[in-house]
Order: structure tokens, then C-alpha cells, then sequence
């Protein structure tokens, strides 16, 4: 089953001259569905799995499932909306969005953290008394570093076991169909 297979045909006027509509038939990209929530909080539904540099949803899918076709199935079970910037960069793509948002300050402190990983204030920052908060092993976390972690967070993916994928099918069809 293709993902937009199912999705409903909608007048679209592709031209937009007032006046002057001229409907074409389209399929309803926009619509969204999502998980009911007896899948959402039970574990047995799904297997962990980490994503790898350059492993996209339809690669996921060809290996774990063997249908690439089954891409939509891997981001439905992570609620993915925007394949783009809800799905682990490359570290090439990541890297230039890094430039991109900070420029020649990527290597420039994000923040501080102590050995625990919590975040704190700078080692010597003033605080409301006026003493200096010291934190005497606190470490730098580079925006690239920061941007580097928060791109690694959505590397752990959970996959729906291949035993469940037909009732999610069906579910989904009964959903888009409604």
C-alpha cells in the first residue's frame, strides 16, 4: 500500500486568478493522521532501534519490514509531520546547517555543564549576591556540540514489530477514509 494511496482526491484551483477558477483534482496531501494511543504507550508494539548516518525512513523500512513502500509505517511510529527536521541530518546536511545558523560562532559556548551534565552558569558569573558562581569543572558545549546532541536524540526510533504493520495499515485506512 502506498502511503497517499488511500488519500482523499480534493478541487484544487492550481491557477489562483481570481475570478477565474479552474479546479484540477489533486490528492489531500495535507491531511494527517495519528496514532491511537493503546500503540503509543505499549512497548510490545515496537522494537528500539538506532538510525544510522544516511539510513533514511526507506531504507528502515526495506530492512526491517522489506518494502520500502512501508517508509510512511517507520515515521507514523515516531510521529514524524516534517521529514526534514523531525528525522536524524547526515552529518554532512548537519554540518552545514550548523554554518548556516550560526556562521563563525559555531564553536562559541552554547553553554556550560557540570560533570553531572546538568546545565550551569559560567564558571566566574556573578550571581544575586554578588559572589562568583563557580563551578570549578564545568564544560563549554559548543553550539555545533549542542546542535551535534539534539540531532543524535532523534537517532533512538522505536519500529512497529512486523507482526503489527497490517492492523496499523488497516487502521490508517479506516482513519484516512473517515
Amino acid at each position: 500500500m502506498s502511503y497517499f494511496s488511500n488519500f482523499k482526491i480534493i478541487g484544487y484551483d492550481i491557477n489562483g486568478i481570481k475570478g477565474n477558477k479552474q479546479f484540477t483534482s489533486v490528492k489531500n496531501i495535507l491531511t494527517r493522521i495519528r496514532m491511537k494511543t493503546e500503540f503509543i504507550k505499549s512497548r510490545v508494539f515496537y522494537s528500539d532501534y538506532n538510525v544510522m548516518d544516511g539510513e533514511t525512513p526507506e531504507s528502515i523500512a526495506y530492512d526491517f519490514y522489506g518494502d520500502s513502500e512501508l517508509h510512511w509505517i517507520v515515521m507514523y511510529a515516531q510521529q514524524v509531520t516534517n521529514p526534514y527536521y523531525d528525522w536524524p541530518l547526515t552529518y554532512y546536511t548537519l554540518s552545514k546547517y550548523i554554518d548556516k545558523k550560526y556562521g563563525a560562532e559555531k564553536l562559541n559556548a552554547h553553554h556550560w555543564e557540570d560533570v553531572n551534565g546538568d546545565e550551569v552558569n559560567e564558571p566566574g558569573t556573578l550571581v544575586g549576591n554578588g559572589t562568583a558562581d563557580v563551578y570549578g569543572n564545568a564544560t563549554v558545549i559548543s553550539n555545533f556540540k549542542y546542535e551535534e546532541r539534539e540531532n543524535d536524540k532523534r537517532r533512538s526510533i522505536n519500529l512497529i514489530r512486523p507482526d503489527y504493520v497490517q492492523a496499523i495499515k488497516k487502521e490508517f485506512e479506516k482513519l484516512i477514509n473517515s
